[in-house]
């Protein structure tokens, strides 16, 4: 059943699996390019090697072109495989996610500027801050009053649920 909207954690959850499956199936795909590179550059070795080989026996007849009544014969095959391991390198490095690690809260964004000021206004400001604070301050506490008479309300309403039990039929006897 899909549900279209999960709780935060479960979609980044997913997400990072996601990343985990991509960058897995990333990296085997860039180890089958390497190996058909390394064996394409392998078979090109092989290739200019017979072809020296079958020049030298048929050197007397001219070579292999002249063998096979051909004017354009000069055999080119191109390495490619430089080019598809750093392409490789680069798919390696995109999918790749480094580890995370939480480090906490970042608080110094506070105090990062205080220093800066001198002592005498960071004073003032700490004082205008406190000031500031105890002005608001009132502008909460009917809000938090009814918060805290809420909560016990429905903790003292759970409790009396809790003790009260329905009697049954059979209990009233004959």
């Amino acid at each position: 059943m899909w549900v279209p909207s999960r709780e935060p954690i479960y979609n980044l959850n997913r997400i990072i699996r996601l990343q985990a499956v991509l960058e897995v199936l990333t990296n085997q795909t860039a180890a089958a390019l390497d190996l058909l590179a390394d064996q394409s550059t392998q078979m090109r070795n092989a290739i200019y090697q017979h072809h020296i080989v079958l020049d030298y026996l048929l050197a007397e007849e001219g070579g292999v072109c002249a063998k096979l009544n051909e004017s354009n014969c000069c055999l080119q095959i191109d390495d490619n495989g430089k080019a598809v391991k750093q392409l490789t390198k680069e798919m390696r490095k995109l999918a790749h996610v480094p580890v995370q690690i939480w480090g906490g809260w970042n608080m110094n964004w506070f105090t990062s500027w205080l220093p800066q000021l001198g002592w005498l206004r960071k004073g003032l400001l700490l004082f205008v801050l406190f000031i500031i604070t105890l002005l608001v301050l009132p502008c909460f506490a009917p809000c938090l009053v009814v918060l805290i008479r809420r909560v016990t309300n429905q903790i003292v309403y759970q409790q009396m649920m809790a003790l009260y039990q329905p009697v049954k039929a059979e209990d009233w006897g004959p």
